[in-house]
């Protein structure tokens, strides 16, 4: 049996989604606890022990991409699957690229669920059929060549490790005004919109690890 946590800052969908388990998964998936937050499903994580993790995207593009980056690295041993608004494949790729290890739209029935849950938690991938080949496009790279400086490449490792640009800027001896000049020239190269954008784009392209 599975153990599931639900973050979603929205009471609705959270009721929503533990009906919908309740429902479906026929005692395979029970719902081991539900958190408004990140900080909270990291309390519940420590507590429960949970296999998979439905992750809300429901927050605006940076803080979503945050919180998946930080349960990557503070809840490893679960399995997160990223719920989306429609089928945006820019919007799943930097999910699944932050620490998703499956990226679906929120009209996913039940049964579709369940088996998804099962899925992640045995090391699939999981990606909407009708998003696949988009995906599969900015995965490989069906973009130009772009080349960071070494300094827009230390700015994005160390947006990628969850610092500010203050701390950013601390730990590599510059102003906080020079984070941002690079931290903008790594986004218009990369085509970025977002600080997390560009991670999810650098990562892909190799420019940089963490």
């Amino acid at each position: 049996m599975l153990r599931a946590l639900i973050v979603s800052p929205y009471p609705a969908m959270r009721a929503g989604l533990r009906v919908l388990l309740q429902e479906a998964a026929r005692g395979s998936v029970t719902v081991a606890g539900e958190a408004e937050s990140v900080e909270a499903c990291l309390d519940w994580a420590r507590a429960a022990q949970p296999n998979v993790i439905i992750y809300d995207l429901a927050l605006e593009r940076d803080e979503d991409m945050a919180g998946l980056w930080r349960l990557r690295r503070e809840a490893p041993a679960a399995a997160v699957l990223a719920l989306a608004d429609g089928e945006t494949p820019s919007r799943m790729v930097a999910a699944l690229q932050a620490g998703a290890r499956g990226c679906l739209p929120k009209t996913t029935g039940g049964p579709e669920l369940v088996e998804a849950l099962h899925d992640v938690a045995v090391g699939e991938v999981i990606v909407p059929a009708g998003a696949t080949v988009a995906l599969l496009g900015q995965l490989r790279g069906d973009a130009p060549a772009v080349a960071l400086s070494p300094r827009e490449a230390d700015v994005l490792r160390g947006v990628a490790s969850g610092l500010t640009n203050k701390a950013i800027a601390l730990k590599l001896g510059i102003s906080e005004h020079t984070v941002k000049f690079h931290l903008g020239g790594a986004m218009t190269k990369l085509g970025a919109a977002s600080r997390a954008e560009a991670v999810a784009s650098a990562l892909r392209l190799g420019l940089i690890s963490v």
